[in-house]
């Protein structure tokens, strides 16, 4: 068989990949097409014994996990799956893409459709309090690849910003580095029958993922690659005139002589070409971005020894501010049974990414710590905005990741019953970024920094097990285990200001004393260096007995110690018990002709939660957390190495012990008409317990809190997901499904007894939900002083926070009926997350055509329009020496919203009349989007059969069409992580469309 290579990516160095596997394919084919491992050729083949035992399902995924058979025989489990087939016509980057309306029980929130950019998934709600971006870490969930837990990113660098906006370092999502042409099967597991096996990484769930392994058999090649194109926006862009005509009704109503003198200079002046002119920017900053992949891959052998490699890369550029993402892969499997009985199985996965990322100043002002002059913004007209970006390119914003991941698993079978298994696997990780902002756009003033993170996770695994079926009924499999984990989280950082020059512009992280060298060119040094860890030893037994596949009993039982909780509580009993009943299996329901599947189930489990940050296991602690200058660990105090206590990090009280999380699940799958139609039906309630929470003190002891375990966290709700095959015709099929998922929160308890408290924005009161805004109710405008409420006890009129009301400020419901507008009057109302959410699809066939569409919804979900908030709010925004002062390239753009609906307060009144935590910029989030339309071509002819042709399958998909919402901002998904649309700043996922094809032999 002799092959060409007609496939020409974009990139050389794919397509000689691509070539190259091709060849090896055809060679390959010409030595194994004639052989048949499932066959016996002689009595004397020395693999002879091996051929004769049956091969099993996961034989061919070339990994054996330990006490494997607890998840797959386990009846009780509350398990969703992503159909691979569908998702693969996607150009999906990362998984949480590709659950995203796909299964039930997952919520995921994407801030922004920047490629490569990090994201965040949550099982069943969210089970920690969510009050700024580090909190976001603590609460994803577990992704397990081929039995190897993925090394999650630690919040540590938060310790040393200012500035809430994203973590130091690379800030990319680390799931993008797995290749959806290598997965075979994404399973969520929700509930804990289906993951207990994982200890205290199913605290948040566990997304677990198997790729394609080794497998037996002839040798077969795969290429599959795409082709996309993402439609930049429809931007609405305006100049200074509009900017000068919205505000004129405020100044005119409003304004006295002193602000009238101090209107903005850049809106005064209409014959300003710069910010008068056409307003093109737009022109700079979107682009109709390209996006391609390939991925080949090759596989084969025998019962002895068989493997797998592939190698794979992808492009995505960014319809915005020209970002892009880039990925190569690599990754390599293989199985081999040295000696009778011993399985090895080895898998080698390495990745490297790289992205260009967004060019905000308000994200470049949080990278720095030093804020820009804010009186003139960047001009709308293209004219006079390329040269801003022409100095951005002799800046530097270099972004990579690296990512290796190695499983070694020996599985070594004792005759019939008993088998014992080792597993070591390593997952590393890196990531580096140079940053350099010149002089030219930088108030005179350079600035260089470089990151370099490390996190690593290694895991040890042992376990013997015992199977045996007793005179064909009765069904026991035993695991005695023990497992060890070892994380490990480092980073150095180092930055400098005020270079002598803007052709230097790297500096590495070292010594303050040591200024000679190149490095002598920057002036005001600082350098962070920090380092975590956590281990956990867990010793693990797991029960399991069925009899004739009826009646399913699961007991697993560990003892889990964590190296980061004090040694009188360290280690932890975590019992799961779980049940179930194949109904359907039952002699009073043979023969049934409408009951195919009936499965009752139920569990009831515990957990612990692993304490990520080392310094909870000795108490009170000590850092370098002056902070004196108002930067947040400085670590000198006038150039001298100081220590103090750690009152920014609160006072670690020094009984702390584990939180753990209790679930409770019960399950029905129903399947009618030979499982033409197929229902599932979850109940659950998860509780977490003890979590820690950082409570008020006296502000005379310096700290900012005290770190106390007792809040407790209950999140619950139901599943239900329906997939029916509505015709099942010989050459036309259609397929449908629908699924809902509602959770509930509730915040039950907190240290002391405390039943209410207020960190920031948000307020915690027991007996109620913690993902709720609280916000001062508006009910209109004082139009006169007159309509101010007077207090008749003193004759004074109402307040706001010590400032008098007068004509043209909120009208607020004061609740308590003091006078006073307070926090006292602010209610807690909306929803951060979806009441009710779920998916529908279609899929229909005919022939070897193929046309699915999949929909997915959200209801209930409230959002604060904060981009209109901040519009409205000009005047106390205007020139600010804070963040809030930051105008982007991006102000020259039209809000969107109902203009008509917000009073015309005034803009400079003392009780900050636009505030966004009020219910005015509250608005109803709910939205139903046609996610995807895919159409595919299944070529299956005679002569490919001959030829050798598995599989020759063309596609096109249109992503993101269409959006229907009452929301009168942007797209509804497109907000921060807590509900705030802040506009420009969240990006939507572009409408995109993609041709693809999937190629075997």
């Amino acid at each position: 068989m002799t092959t060409q290579c007609y496939v020409i990516p974009r990139n050389g160095v794919a397509g000689a990949i691509v070539c190259l596997l091709l060849s090896a394919g055809s060679y390959a084919q010409s030595v194994y097409k004639s052989k048949d491992t499932s066959s016996i050729s002689s009595s004397t083949d020395s693999i002879s014994w091996l051929k004769k035992i049956p091969l099993q399902a996961r034989d061919t995924i070339g990994h054996l996990p330990n006490n494997e058979l607890f998840l797959y025989n386990n009846k009780a489990g509350a398990i969703s799956s992503v159909n691979m087939d569908e998702v693969r016509k996607m150009p999906y980057n990362s998984i949480d893409q590709m659950l995203n309306g796909r299964v039930t029980g997952v919520d995921i929130r994407t801030p922004s459709a920047e490629p490569g950019k990090r994201t965040s998934v949550f099982i069943r709600g969210t089970s920690t309090l969510l009050l700024k971006n580090s909190d976001l870490f603590y609460a994803q969930p577990t992704y397990i690849v081929d039995g190897v837990p993925l090394m999650p990113e630690h919040a540590f660098p938060y310790d040393i910003q200012r500035f809430d906006f994203n973590r130091l370092g690379t800030e990319s999502n680390l799931l993008s580095f797995l290749d959806v042409n290598d997965i075979a099967s994404i399973e969520v597991l929700k509930d804990f029958a289906a993951s207990a096996k994982y200890g205290p990484l199913a605290a948040n769930g566990i997304i677990n993922i198997t790729t394609k392994g080794p497998r037996s058999g002839r040798m077969k090649v795969s290429v599959n690659s795409w082709i996309g194109l993402s439609i930049k926006p429809t931007i609405n862009t305006v100049n200074g005139e509009y900017e000068r005509n919205f505000r004129m009704p405020f100044y005119q109503k409003y304004a006295n002589e002193s602000q009238w003198r101090n209107f903005p200079r850049y809106l005064a002046d209409s014959t300003q070409a710069r910010y008068f002119g056409a307003a093109d920017w737009d022109d700079l900053y979107y682009r109709n971005a390209l996006s391609n992949g390939i991925q080949a891959a090759v596989s084969g052998g025998n019962r002895l020894a068989n493997f797998r490699f592939s190698l794979g890369r992808t492009a995505q550029q960014g319809v915005a501010d020209h970002t892009a993402m880039n990925r190569y892969d690599i990754n390599f499997g293989i199985n081999l049974m040295p000696v009778r009985n011993l399985m090895l199985t080895t898998f080698i996965n390495g990745a490297t990414l790289t992205r260009t990322r967004n060019e905000f100043i308000r994200d470049r002002a949080g990278d720095e710590d030093y804020l820009v002059n804010f009186e003139n913004p960047p001009s709308p007209n293209k004219q006079y905005l390329q040269p801003y970006y022409t100095y951005l390119k002799d800046g530097l914003n270099r972004n990579r990741n690296n990512n290796a991941r190695i499983l070694a698993n020996l599985h070594y079978t004792l005759g019939a019953d008993w088998a014992l298994n080792t597993r070591f696997s390593i997952d590393y990780g890196q990531n580096f970024r140079d940053l350099f902002i010149p002089t030219t756009i930088n108030d005179g003033n350079n600035f260089v920094s470089n990151f370099d993170g490390l996190s690593r996770r290694m895991v040890l695994d042992n376990s013997i097990r015992y199977d045996h079926t007793f005179v064909n009924k009765h069904h026991i499999d035993v695991t005695l285990g023990q497992y060890a984990q070892w994380d490990k989280w480092r980073y150095d950082y180092g930055k400098a200001y005020k270079g002598r020059s803007d052709y230097i512009k790297i500096y590495k992280p070292g010594d303050d004393s040591n200024k000679e060298g190149v490095f002598g060119n920057l002036r005001l040094q600082a350098n962070y260096k920090d380092y975590t860890q956590s281990n956990v030893a867990s010793f693990y037994t797991n029960v399991g007995y069925n009899y004739l596949e009826k009646y399913f009993v699961n007991l697993y039982l560990r003892e889990d110690g964590s190296s980061n909780v004090p040694s009188e509580s360290r280690w932890l009993f975590s019992p799961t018990l779980s049940a179930a009943w194949k109904i359907s299996n039952e002699e009073f329901l043979h023969g049934s002709r409408w009951l195919s599947t009936l499965n009752l189930r139920a569990s009831y489990g515990r957990v612990g939660r692993v304490l990520m940050d080392e310094y909870y296991k000795g108490g009170p602690i000590y850092n370098v957390d002056i902070g004196w200058d108002g930067n947040p660990n400085t670590a000198t105090y006038n150039a001298f190495p100081a220590i103090n206590a750690a009152f920014g990090t609160g006072y670690v009280t020094s009984n702390l012990k584990w939180p753990y999380v209790e679930q409770l699940n019960v399950g029905l799958d129903v399947g009618l008409l030979n499982d033409r139609i197929h229902a599932t039906l979850d109940v659950y309630s998860k509780t977490d317990r003890d979590l820690l929470l950082k409570i008020p003190v006296m502000e005379e002891t310096g700290y900012t809190g005290l770190v106390k375990n007792g809040m407790d966290i209950r999140n619950y709700g139901y599943e239900v997901a329906i997939d029916a095959d509505v015709i099942r015709g010989s050459k036309f099929q259609w397929s449908t499904g629908i699924s809902a998922y509602t959770n509930q929160n509730k915040l039950l308890a907190m240290p002391d007894g405390i039943t209410d408290m207020v960190i920031g924005n948000h307020r915690l009161l027991v007996g109620k939900p913690t993902d709720r805004y609280w916000l001062l109710i508006n009910d209109g405008i004082y139009n006169s002083d007159a309509e101010v409420p007077t207090n008749p006890s003193n004759g004074h009129k109402m307040t706001y926070q010590g400032a008098a009301l007068h004509a043209g400020d909120p009208k607020w419901k004061d609740l308590n009926g003091d006078y006073v507008i307070n926090d006292a009057d602010r209610v807690m109302k909306g929803r951060q997350a979806p009441a009710i959410q779920g998916y529908f699809s279609n899929t229909f066939r005919y022939k070897q055509l193929e046309l699915q569409v999949q929909c997915n919804y959200a209801f209930g979900r409230k959002i604060i329009n904060q981009a209109m908030a901040d519009h409205f709010d000009f005047a106390q925004r205007e020139g600010l020496d804070d963040v809030k002062g930051i105008k982007e390239v991006n102000y020259w753009s039209k809000i969107d919203g109902d203009y008509n609906k917000y009073p015309l307060y005034n803009p400079w009144s003392a009780v900050n009349a636009y505030q966004p935590d009020q219910t005015l910029f509250l608005e109803d989030g709910s939205f139903i989007k046609l996610r995807s339309v895919t159409l595919t071509y299944n070529l299956n002819t005679p002569w490919m059969r001959r030829a050798g042709i598995e599989q020759l399958r063309v596609y096109g998909t249109a992503n993101n069409i269409w959006t229907w919402t009452r929301y009168s901002g942007g797209d509804p998904e497109a907000v921060d992580y807590f509900g705030y649309d802040q506009g420009y700043y969240n990006w939507a996922a572009p409408r995109s469309f993609t041709l693809g094809f999937n190629f075997q032999f």
